[in-house]
């Protein structure tokens, strides 16, 4: 039996009363006979609807709870695989925490959703929504941690981003590529996704604000820490650098005791040191910052909120940083 749980999203929306789209107003039910209709006899499906959402307002508690469901349902045996329906704009996010909360899952757990509505005409959401049901459905899907099903790809939640606003293929796994392909009923896995061990979480997830280095004031770093941030991503230039008047604000910030990452705001690479001047990732892990490696600002920042949660040390966040950003494996 797989197991659909349905938060909201572009794949739940109706029509408005102005002709644009009210998301997440669809049911699991509505949902589930989408994929009925077109699976027929071939795969038992439950559903579940645990939010209805527009995915821009699922926050941390939201996927502190999906995460919860989804070990709670993988705790029942008669759950063969678990399918998240998800809007668009936080899908990759709410993938990483999942990833990061359940590890190499001990039965397949697989996030979809559309990048147009059911109501439109060449909607993608039937096809993924089944497509994500072969996938959880399929032995060779476990172990593989959480994945994410869209047009006709199967990526791993380490490495799949969201690449496009509006177009079906709305997600890619930028310098890797997909992990397998779906060929009508057929998943074929070129490569194997090595997730790494559960990471622990506290019940309060403390705050961590992202900032984008660009041609402005080093003050809103002041401003983050004093408005109660618990910690910051910068996410930086190319290997990892920011304007030089940024170096001292955040040396002030670091020596205060608040924990800074830095990430590449490129589409895919990491940070590294290999420059020698003021803004440089050197010169900013000199004064107390921390390489993030090859994560996005925004797996950073979830990293770093379920480390903080249990009181993980500075030692302990470098050290995690450092192994959730180096190249993910694939065997």
């Amino acid at each position: 039996m797989i197991h659909l749980l349905t938060t909201g999203g572009t794949i739940a929306s109706t029509p408005g009363d102005q002709g644009r789209h009210v998301a997440g107003a669809l049911s699991a039910d509505h949902l589930l006979a989408q994929v009925g209709t077109a699976m027929g006899d071939e795969q038992a499906v439950r559903s579940e609807s645990l939010l209805q959402k527009p995915s821009n307002a699922i926050g941390i508690e939201d996927m502190c709870a999906i995460a919860d469901r989804c070990e709670a349902s993988l705790e029942t045996p008669e759950t063969a695989g678990i399918v998240i329906t998800h809007g668009t704009d936080t899908l990759e996010e709410t993938a990483w925490f999942l990833q990061q909360a359940l590890g190499d899952c001990r039965r397949p757990v697989v996030v979809t959703g559309s990048q147009r509505a059911l109501h439109e005409a060449g909607s993608d959401a039937p096809r993924n929504l089944v497509d994500a049901v072969r996938v959880a459905g399929a032995p060779e899907s476990c172990g593989q941690g959480v994945l994410v099903v869209f047009d006709e790809e199967i990526h791993s939640a380490a490495l799949v981003r969201k690449l496009s606003s509006y177009r079906l293929k709305g997600f890619g796994s930028p310098g890797f590529g997909p992990i397998g392909q779906i060929d009508g009923s057929a998943l074929n896995y070129a490569l194997r996704a090595c997730p790494a061990e559960p990471v622990p979480r506290g019940t309060v997830m403390p705050r961590v604000d992202i900032l984008t280095a660009a041609a402005s004031s080093a003050c809103l770093i002041d401003a983050a820490v004093a408005d109660g941030a618990s910690g910051l991503v910068i996410d930086a230039l190319g290997r990892g650098q920011v304007p030089p008047d940024w170096v001292p604000v955040i040396e002030r910030a670091s020596d205060a005791g608040i924990p800074i990452a830095v990430t590449s705001s490129t589409g895919s690479g990491p940070v590294g040191a290999v420059y020698e001047y003021a803004g440089s990732l050197d010169s900013i892990i000199a004064v107390g910052a921390l390489p993030a490696g090859a994560l996005t600002a925004r797996q950073t920042r979830i990293l770093m909120m379920m480390m903080l949660s249990t009181g993980t040390s500075r030692s302990g966040l470098a050290a995690g940083l450092t192994q959730a950003g180096g190249w993910p494996g694939a065997g």
